[in-house]
């Protein structure tokens, strides 16, 4: 009888301590959002028109959009954007996209449609280079911001 009893309390014992649940290290808390003085930057879900090819493969990466909008100073030119994820015991960031002002006439507000995530990654970073004219009008200035979506 005692051995049963202690058998028992070292099965509750060992069964209330163990973990029950575990989570990936994936991106869960996307949909969300950043902002600075200058930017607002939202990752959310694919556009449901545009994801017909790019539907999420589980257990390989997930289908997101971006939206990138001036809030603050509206005399700026968006000459560059940049996405990248990051993964867990990597140090190199892979590339997601590039858009280049070359490629297109970048507006202060830009939309992605979709763009595939790895659900490897444990961040995503994102890149805005804009210009905006100096203080004496004639030369423009270069400025470059970070946004880091983390888990």
């Amino acid at each position: 009888m005692k051995k049963l009893k202690m058998f028992l309390l070292s099965f509750v014992l060992l069964s209330t301590m163990a973990p029950i649940n575990t989570f990936a290290a994936t991106l869960e808390k996307i949909p969300s959002s950043l902002s600075s003085k200058q930017w607002s930057v939202v990752i959310g879900k694919a556009d449901s028109s545009e994801t017909k090819n790019n539907k999420s493969k589980p257990n390989v990466f997930n289908v997101y959009s971006m939206d990138i909008k001036s809030i603050g100073n509206e005399d700026v030119n968006l000459v560059r954007i940049e996405a990248y994820r990051v993964e867990p015991n990597s140090s190199p960031e892979y590339e997601l996209f590039t858009i280049d002002q070359g490629m297109n006439k970048l507006q202060p507000n830009f939309h992605h449609a979709n763009f595939p995530l790895s659900v490897k990654a444990s961040k995503l970073k994102v890149v805005i280079t804009w210009t905006k004219k100096s203080d004496n009008g004639k030369y423009p200035r270069k400025y470059r911001e970070q946004f880091l979506f983390e888990q």
